[in-house]
């Protein structure tokens, strides 16, 4: 199975968000699982003067521009970035502070057509998000000059609300076909819309999570494309994302005071309190922490959080909390921690190495958020055997299960309000006085399976459908 990811970001060498997470490990993984697999992405880079990893192999010319192809083989995947410098040399992938770059929609037109000239032999193009959502419809509509069967294509809905919109003066600037600027491809409410045109168009598409696949069939959040979505629905599948258990992994991360596993759990979660505790200046106690690493967002909940603080630190709870964000719910928190230094910890900031002590040392995990297509902390904080409180939604409802059942691992909570979270916190707080039982929920939680390998598997059936003709009941 040859198989392409036409992708705008991927860790290492590229990052704002979960998506580079994602193109970063799932190749890896499908490659160990045997697929011959290569990724296109842009090589961004700050200035001409940052090396472009790999060598170059080949040039390529674009939308009257010009530029390089490198090719980088690591971890059996093939890197291949397109060295674009009026595209891709900028401060930023997307946007400077002040806004997005204008010319966002000609950039990654231009980054699509150059990966469709690289597809030779492909059975598989898997698109990634708004920014390559045009590979499956310019092979549809475009076509690929090449002998060879022309490979199926898939496109991966990361998050619905991103959807690549723009004036319909790009049709020209992006040399895109005006006969498709129709509400069945392009045109959505008189704008260009490129993450519709990929979604009539794919011969799959997929979300990060079953729940969210569903989710995005209704009005709530469908992002106003919930009509393309359901028309698609026998097409729509949900695939859980995997998380990087060698990055994730308390008993060698070197940001905790000790290493710990399921074997001495215990004593590893309190020496991380502990240092969690000295290191921002809470007072020593044996209160369960509250923890939170978000971005302090109402989509992430920050304002459920916010209204509850009282109630928490009444139950008995410390609140320690990592992140930025809404400048209201900065201050909001900056506020509970000026009122209640002793117990209340916010740190307002990007920190990996505090991160990781908070996944370790808290007792339970909050992520409170209102819609969250996979979401990844909920996956870290288990791993660290930390229990996670999640509104029930997206891939939190798919990983997160009620104490209470055989396989229960957390707290999942409904409706969003400040009273539903406090509700069930205090039943988390009866909890967590019943000893033995909660460490046997700590260890399930830590022994869960979270590898990109099950979703690499899921993926590779599904591609094997699709060149085999068939979709049957997969997802």
């Amino acid at each position: 199975m040859r198989v392409v990811h036409v992708v705008s970001e991927a860790v290492p060498f590229s990052k704002t968000g979960g998506l580079a997470d994602v193109a970063g490990a799932l190749p890896k993984a499908q490659a160990e699982l045997g697929a011959e697999v290569a990724v296109v992405l842009p090589a961004h880079r700050s200035t001409l003067a940052t090396p472009v990893p790999g060598q170059p192999v080949g040039q390529v010319t674009v939308m009257g521009l010009r530029g390089q192809v490198h090719q980088l083989q690591q971890d059996s995947v093939r890197w291949l970035f397109l060295d674009v410098p009026p595209l891709f040399v900028r401060p930023g992938l997307y946007s400077l502070p002040e806004g997005d770059f204008p010319d966002n929609p000609m950039r990654f037109v231009a980054f699509v057509r150059a990966a469709l000239s690289l597809l030779a032999n492909a059975d598989v193009v898997h698109a990634h998000d708004w920014q390559a959502a045009l590979v499956p419809f310019l092979l549809r509509v475009e076509g690929q000059s090449s002998p060879h069967r022309p490979p199926v294509s898939v496109l991966t809905v990361h998050n619905l609300a991103y959807q690549g919109v723009f004036p319909p003066w790009v049709l020209d600037a992006c040399q895109l076909p005006r006969e498709f600027f129709t509400m069945d491809y392009l045109e959505f409410y008189g704008q260009v819309n490129f993450l519709k045109a990929g979604l009539a168009t794919a011969n799959a598409i997929t979300t990060v999570s079953p729940t969210y696949a569903k989710e995005i069939l209704t009005p709530h959040f469908g992002c106003a494309l919930e009509g393309v979505l359901r028309s698609r629905q026998s097409h729509l599948f949900g695939i859980l994302n995997g998380l990087d258990q060698e990055v994730w992994d308390p008993r060698h991360d070197t940001a905790l005071p000790m290493p710990y596993s399921p074997d001495n759990l215990r004593e590893g979660k309190e020496a991380a309190a502990a240092e969690l505790r000295r290191r921002l200046g809470l007072s020593p106690s044996s209160r369960p922490i509250l923890g939170m690493v978000s971005r302090l967002t109402e989509q992430k909940g920050a304002d459920v959080v916010v209204a509850a603080v009282e109630a928490i630190l009444a139950l008995g709870f410390d609140l320690v909390i990592l992140g930025t964000g809404e400048a209201k719910f900065e201050e909001l928190l900056a506020a509970a921690q000026a009122a209640h230094p002793d117990r209340v910890a916010v740190a307002l900031r990007f920190d990996d190495e505090l991160a990781r002590l908070i996944y370790g040392g808290s007792t339970l995990f909050l992520m409170p958020s209102r819609w969250e297509p996979c979401g990844l902390g909920q996956m870290i904080a288990m791993r660290y055997g930390t229990l996670p409180v999640v509104h029930a939604t997206g891939g939190l409802a798919d990983t997160v299960f009620d104490v209470s059942m055989p396989a229960g691992n957390g707290f999942p909570f409904a409706p969003l309000t400040p009273e539903a979270l406090v509700a069930t916190l205090a039943k988390a707080q009866q909890f967590l006085a019943q000893g033995e039982r909660v460490q046997d929920a700590q260890r399930r939680a830590m022994e869960q399976d979270f590898s990109w390998r099950t979703s690499a598997k899921q993926y590779l059936q599904l591609y094997q459908q699709l060149r085999d003709g068939g979709l049957g009941s997969h997802g």
